[in-house]
Parts: C-alpha cells; structure tokens; sequence
C-alpha cells in the first residue's frame, strides 16, 4: 500500500498522509479549494471517505486518489457535519456511493444550507465585494502569518464561488442518531454522535482496533475552534466521551495528523476563551479588548477569535 500512495497522483488541494496501513488523511492546502481536511478508508472490500472538501474540483481529487489507493470505487461517504468545507464535495461521489450523517446534519443541509446557497447565487456581488474587503486588509496587514491567513481565506472563497454555478446540493441518503456502524472484510468502522458541539450535530469516524477517529471540527490541531453555532459544554462533554474510547491517533477537522494532545488541548482552549468571557462580564470589559492569548497566538483561523468571544458573550448574557 505505500507504493500506492507513493504514486498516487498529486493534487493542488490536499497531501496524502498515511495514518496506518488502508486509512490515508488528505490533509488541506491553505488557500485552496478543500480548506477541511478529509480520510479514505480501506474496508477491505469496500472504501469510505470522511468529509469531501469545499469545492467540486478539491472533491474530484479526494475520488481520484481514493480509487487509486484502494483499487476500487467509493462505497460510502461519510460527512462528519454540515458545514460546507467538509460537505461540498458530496456530489462527486454520487449516485455510486451512499452519504451518511446524522439525521440533523442532513435537516440543517436541507433547510439552512440549501437557502443560503440559493441566495450566493443570486446575489454573488455581495461575496466578491467582501473578497475585496479580505484583500484590501491583506495588502495593509504587516503580521506575516495574519497576511497568509487572509491570501488563504481569498484563495478559498474563490474556489468557492467557481464552484458555486455547478453546485447540486447533494444531501446524505442515510442517517442515523447516535451510532451507525460499517463492517468491512478488513476492518469495521464506528459512526458515532455524542450530540453537537461545534455544530448543532457532530459525529465522528471511530476506528475500534486501530484506535484511530477522524473527528471532523470536534477536534482541530494548530487552529482556533471555531465556535459560530457551537455549544461549548456539550462540546467539553463530547471530548470527555471520545477521550474514554480510548483514542490513539486523530485526524482533526483542520491541522495535521495528530494525538489525544491536541483534543487536550482544544478543551484548553474552551476553557481558556469561556474564562476571559466571563471575567469580562464580572468587571464590566469589553470584549473588543481581549487579546488572542499567548498559547493560541500561533493558531491559524485567528480571524475566528472575535467571533468565539461573540458566541460565548451571547451565551453568557443571556
């Protein structure tokens, strides 16, 4: 298998990195058209994908390279939530494999999302202007890694929009609630959900004997959460439950390959934010004024920061 993935055909959106042998992490090309990061899993006769990128053309990739690593056409597609970045792709993998997501991830797919790419679409004006904006802020900005972080951000929301004209919202066609599990001949793979916590429903890839999860935005390495729709004690709660499974190896929603260290690490950060919220609260600060602190200065998506103090004054204020 690592002949196969040595000659695997490169792509512009995503590296392949093999996490043992038959479970390979496409892990994101900042500024491209996957943004999130996606798995293929090798069943033995049959393969799973985990999340499917932003854009059409990052999604024909992940099913290129998946047919060359196993050999064979994608059985099954499994998005982790509803968010586009991780589900965009889906149509690629149509009708030939089946899409899997809780049953809420596929409600919110078919109502929110559904609207809210009707309107991109009939006013892209709107989109290009804020591309505009990002870009005007870009060439003022003197922080290197704040510079790159806003080319990414341009660079995605391109890709986006190319995809857009082409878009069919291609929605799961099984769900579950809280646990859905897929055996193969080589190996079984548990879908579970503990309930939402980035979102308002998240699940995860669970692979019992390897010990590895491939934990969509429930875990993130080297990013800031981003916590726009989040519930940050279900998501602490969440963490604890995946914490007791036992888990070796993640493949986080964002970032590189890594360990239980970096979930630690995201309860750190939850911890930390929700602190800062609530003592501004107790003395009356704002929150505009609260600095990244210094642990997660070297995070990327550093632009979410203010809006995870917006989500958790509201939270708290309420």
């Amino acid at each position: 298998m690592g002949s196969r993935l040595e000659t695997c055909k490169e792509s512009k959106h995503f590296k392949l990195k093999q996490v043992t042998e038959g479970v390979y992490a496409a892990i994101s090309i900042g500024g491209t058209g996957s943004l999130s990061n996606a798995a293929i899993i090798d069943l033995g006769d049959e393969t799973l994908v985990v999340d499917t990128f932003l854009s059409i053309e990052a999604g024909r990739d992940l099913q290129a390279a998946a047919v060359q690593l196993t050999g064979r056409p994608v059985s099954y597609v499994f998005n982790t939530h509803w968010h586009s970045d991780h589900t965009f792709g889906n149509q690629v993998f149509a009708p030939t494999a089946q899409i899997i997501s809780t049953s809420q991830t596929r409600e919110i797919m078919a109502t929110v999302v559904k609207e809210r790419v009707k309107q991109h679409l009939s006013e892209p004006a709107a989109i290009y202007q804020a591309i505009d904006e990002v870009r005007e802020k870009m060439e003022l900005e003197t922080d290197d890694k704040l510079k790159k972080e806003r080319e990414w951000e341009i660079g995605s929301d391109l890709a986006y929009m190319k995809t857009l004209p082409e878009l069919e919202l291609t929605l799961p066609a099984v769900t579950f609630e809280q646990q859905l599990t897929i055996h193969g001949s080589k190996r079984k793979v548990e879908l579970i959900s503990y309930g939402g916590g980035h979102t308002q429903s998240d699940a995860f890839a669970y692979l019992p004997e390897e010990r590895i999860a491939v934990m969509g935005d429930l875990v993130l390495e080297g990013h800031h959460p981003v916590m726009r729709y989040a519930n940050p004690q279900e998501w602490l709660q969440i963490l604890d439950r995946v914490e007791a499974l036992g888990v070796d190896t993640i493949v986080p929603g964002h970032g590189e390959v890594c360990t239980l260290e970096a979930l630690h690490q995201v309860r750190h950060y939850l911890h930390d934010v929700t602190a800062l919220v609530e003592q501004a609260l107790q003395t009356g600060r704002s929150i505009e004024d609260i600095q990244v602190p210094e642990a997660y200065r070297g995070w990327y998506f550093t632009g979410d920061f203010p809006a995870n103090l917006q989500r958790l004054y509201k939270l708290k204020s309420t």
